[in-house]
């Protein structure tokens, strides 16, 4: 066995014929690094401890098919290696055999240098398609799990419904919601893949930052000399996510100005660098966020309605995490789990999630993940409990604990709050006549999660008014 070349392809020959070995090494020399093995076992062993790129395999060697029999053993051992069987014929049967059981090509005993250093060229390519792929798959994957949906509330299932047939569309997106929600976690849901199995481009750029002088070389990029400084061409935003997808965030921030310019881009579907005088037409798709009424400042004049109907073509509404409670501790495991990187192995008591649950969380998911990090950092233990909330937390857990009147000695505080919350949803059903509409009105509450809790305590009854 020779020793490995740097840079050079490895190719193992497994054939029992020692003159067939200086025969392929002399045709395959200067491009080729080649190891020689004389049956299947030799092979096993070097396949084990050395990286090899083609496998040039021998049907007939200790035995008529020993090639052939070790088929199913190599593709276990490295399932990407590209196998080329050599045979002194040319049998249907046995070509067909090879193919079937994972080899790529034949090569004939008497090869034509030429074609066996084409044959193998393309074996190298195979190996570099399926290196890509492998690489692509993991970029999914890894973006898949860095942007995950928690949660399996019924919004939660509608969202990723929603989501799935708006990945097969090609129209803008405008997403809705308050802030912390998660509205790029949902637009990088949208993202697809290029016909090559490669994340497609996503371009996010927070719409406040755009401002008028600097607009066109951010949107359209610019030339090598086109202003002051500018001692390079650069790409803008469109050309970046060149099939794929711009994502503005937090679109009502945006200037009147640069609204504009976004709708005769979104018109043609092509820009101009800033310095040049030739327009390039892209292929691309708008995803926009907002925790503003758009439509409220289309009527004040703040915002363009042309631009609003081209950008709000499919429509996403992201739910508060109020109006979605039992996520909360799916929700709160996920967040734990991410800071077990730093903290080691973390749990929560039940009465912790319970409070977690009671909370109003104005600043949605974003809140909750920073109490998680704020709790955990500063808990001396690994197990979170009510008393390593945070204030605003533990004064809700002392007020209820002040009004609740079923206060007992040794119940567990969960427990104390869903009695005082039954008491007082008991209250408002009655007050409000036991009209739906009116009691969520008063209470401050979702529609929906108001009837999971009246359902829950068994206050609705089925007679209520809507």
């Amino acid at each position: 066995m020779g020793m490995s070349q740097p840079g050079k392809p490895q190719v193992l020959i497994c054939d029992d014929d020692s003159l067939y070995h200086m025969a392929l090494k002399a045709a395959l020399k200067g491009s080729y690094d080649c190891r020689s093995a004389y049956n299947t076992d030799e092979a096993f062993a070097i396949l084990k401890n050395h990286a090899i790129d083609v496998l040039l395999l021998d049907v007939q060697m200790r035995s008529p098919q020993e090639g052939l029999d070790a088929l199913p053993k190599i593709r276990e051992l490295d399932p990407d290696l590209s196998v080329l069987m050599i045979s002194g014929t040319t049998e249907f049967e046995i070509v067909r055999e090879a193919m079937r059981l994972g080899a790529i090509d034949y090569i004939p005993k008497d090869f034509n240098p030429d074609d066996l250093r084409h044959t193998l060229e393309q074996a190298l390519e195979r190996n570099q398609l399926l290196k890509r792929r492998e690489q692509q798959n993991f970029e999914v994957s890894a973006e898949q799990k860095k942007h995950v949906l928690i949660g399996e509330s019924a919004q939660i299932g509608l969202l990723r419904k929603t989501i799935e047939k708006f990945r097969q569309s090609g129209a803008n997106v405008l997403i809705c919601g308050e802030t912390g929600t998660g509205k790029e976690v949902v637009a990088r849901h949208l993202r697809g893949t290029l016909p090559d199995g490669s994340l497609a481009p996503f371009v996010a750029i927070d719409s406040a930052t755009i401002q008028s002088t600097m607009a066109e070389s951010i949107l359209f990029g610019y030339e090598k000399g086109a202003f002051t400084g500018a001692d390079r061409s650069n790409k803008g935003v469109f050309e970046e996510a060149n099939g794929g997808i711009v994502y503005f965030d937090e679109l009502g921030n945006m200037p009147l100005e640069i609204q504009a310019k976004l709708l005769r881009v979104l018109q043609e579907k092509e820009v101009t660098r800033l310095g040049s005088t030739k327009s390039m037409q892209l292929d691309f798709r708008v995803i926009c966020a907002t925790n503003r009424d758009l439509e409220q400042m289309v009527k004040d004049g703040q915002f363009k309605g042309d631009l609003l109907q081209r950008l709000n073509v499919l429509p996403l509404e992201l739910p508060p995490l109020k109006e979605r409670r039992e996520d909360i501790p799916l929700l709160t495991a996920h967040l734990l789990k991410k800071e077990e990187k730093l903290h080691g192995p973390l749990q929560i008591t039940e009465e912790a999630v319970e409070l977690l649950k009671n909370y109003s969380w104005p600043g949605n998911i974003r809140e909750l993940a920073n109490v998680i990090a704020f709790t955990v950092t500063m808990a001396d233990q690994s197990t979170i409990d009510v008393a390593d909330l945070p204030p605003k937390l533990r004064d809700l857990a002392r007020q209820a604990d002040k009004l609740a009147p079923v206060a007992e000695a040794g119940r567990k505080f969960y427990e104390q709050v869903a009695d005082f919350e039954k008491k007082i949803l008991n209250q408002a059903y009655a007050t409000a006549e036991n009209n739906i509409s009116k009691l969520a009105l008063n209470l401050g509450m979702d529609r929906s999660h108001l009837y999971t809790k009246l359902r829950e305590y068994g206050i609705h009854t089925g007679r209520a008014k809507n």
